[in-house]
């Protein structure tokens, strides 16, 4: 009992210090929302594989596009994402919705890349970005999307089996996943 008592007045001090230094300590008060991030990673907010610019002009709603490739050629677009904030602070998981136009489909046909076609149309996403709090300036995006897919896709896709003996295994998946890896610029 003694041994403890002793430890526990020996550590305290390091314990109480600790707390008043932000790089020792995770910081669990929230941070100022940022104002413009930069990304990089993979999903439709991205155009594909690449890059996304998000400028916020208020703290909640932000304006974005991204532009990457897309499989069959450069895929881009543009839209609004709305974050739910405590206030005017980010948390470390800040939920967020999003809603884009620009590539939901991509059709690449191998040993025919003049057949290869994006389609373009709105989508709409929801998600969060996890952010460690603290001295970070990264955060990392994770969303899922539902892209509202014009019937010229599936007519395209039906020609091309037809006309063209191409064969789609899985065809095009319903929902689709986007996770970047974001730098706060200001």
């Amino acid at each position: 009992m003694m041994r403890k008592l002793l430890y526990l007045i020996l550590f305290l001090p390091v314990f109480a210090h600790a707390q008043n230094e932000n790089v020792l300590t995770l910081k669990t008060t929230d941070e100022p929302a940022d104002i413009f991030t930069a990304g990089l990673g993979l999903g439709q907010d991205l155009g594909g594989v690449g890059v996304n610019l998000t400028y916020y002009a208020i703290k909640k709603l932000g304006f974005q596009g991204g532009i990457g490739y897309a499989l069959a050629g450069v895929g881009y677009n543009a839209g609004l994402k709305y974050r739910f904030l405590k206030g005017s602070t980010l948390t470390r998981r800040t939920p967020f919705f999003t809603a884009i136009y620009g590539y939901n489909a991509a059709i690449k046909v191998q040993n025919l890349s003049e057949k290869n076609k994006l389609f373009y149309g709105p989508s709409l996403g929801f998600g969060f970005d996890s952010k460690a709090l603290g001295v970070s300036h990264t955060y990392w995006s994770f969303a899922i999307y539902y892209p509202f897919r014009s019937k010229d896709v599936d007519v395209y896709m039906k020609d091309l089996e037809k006309n063209y003996n191409v064969q789609f295994k899985n065809g095009l998946y319903p929902i689709t996943l986007s996770i970047s890896y974001k730098i706060i610029i200001r």
